[in-house]
């Protein structure tokens, strides 16, 4: 009779934590430029987790390593110094704009589901331990560059 009992609590607990888990899990994985969206937005969550399962199966770059790798190629005879990338999920069939604080505007008309964020330091003014800020966008699944400053 008693573990009768405790059934519909595990029932809950477990329906609870499978409501909220996508949350956490897309808030650590995605760029800080999207940071508290899936707490507002339940079901993003739950569209991150859903399309990251889908397309990491088809991706060219699936770690923030391999995308830094490939980002430092694309500006390795250039005066910008990638230094870090995060990653972004972007609404399905809808043009990315992003303004960085130089002001340039970095747009992709047709983004994927996910767009490696590079970030990066212009080194030509002698501050290459400056404040990093968004150089470049990379498509997921191809992984080429589909936007840059400059």
């Amino acid at each position: 009779m008693r573990s009768s009992r405790r059934w519909p609590w595990i029932v809950a607990l477990l329906v609870v934590v499978l409501l909220v888990l996508p949350m956490p899990i897309a808030e650590r994985y995605t760029s800080p430029t999207q940071d508290g969206q899936y707490l507002l937005h339940p079901l993003r969550a739950y569209g991150f987790v859903l399309a990251a399962a889908r397309e990491s199966r088809s991706s060219q770059i699936n770690t923030s390593g391999e995308a830094l790798r490939v980002a430092k190629a694309a500006f390795k005879d250039t005066t910008t110094r990638p230094t870090k990338v995060e990653l972004l999920f972007l609404p399905k069939g809808e043009a990315y704009m992003y303004r960085t604080r130089g002001g340039d505007v970095l747009t992709v008309n047709e983004p994927g589901r996910f767009v490696w964020e590079v970030w990066g330091v212009d080194t030509s003014t002698g501050d290459s331990g400056g404040t990093p800020d968004v150089i470049a966008l990379i498509d997921y699944v191809t992984g080429k560059v589909v936007a840059s400053v400059g």
